[in-house]
């Protein structure tokens, strides 16, 4: 594992922790929305359907950056 992983790793951990979280929540809204016969307003779904597109063009972007080692100076 890099160094660069080794960084990322709590970060990386806490971000599953939420998205476990999120799940869980989304699945209390729709039980919520199905007892009381009330949908969810369409806004609403989209405004978190943004935010999941923001979420994946940043993970998209960590998956394609490159590394550069640099040559200590005068080498």
């Amino acid at each position: 594992m890099s160094s660069a992983d080794l960084i990322n790793m709590p970060v990386v951990d806490r971000l599953r922790d939420c998205m476990e979280q999120a799940i869980a929540y989304a699945a209390a809204i729709a039980d919520n929305a199905q007892d009381n016969g009330k949908p969810l307003p369409a806004e609403l779904v989209a405004s978190f359907q943004a935010d999941c597109h923001k979420l994946i063009v940043h993970l998209t972007t960590a998956t394609t950056i490159n590394e550069i080692h640099h040559l200590p100076v005068g080498s």
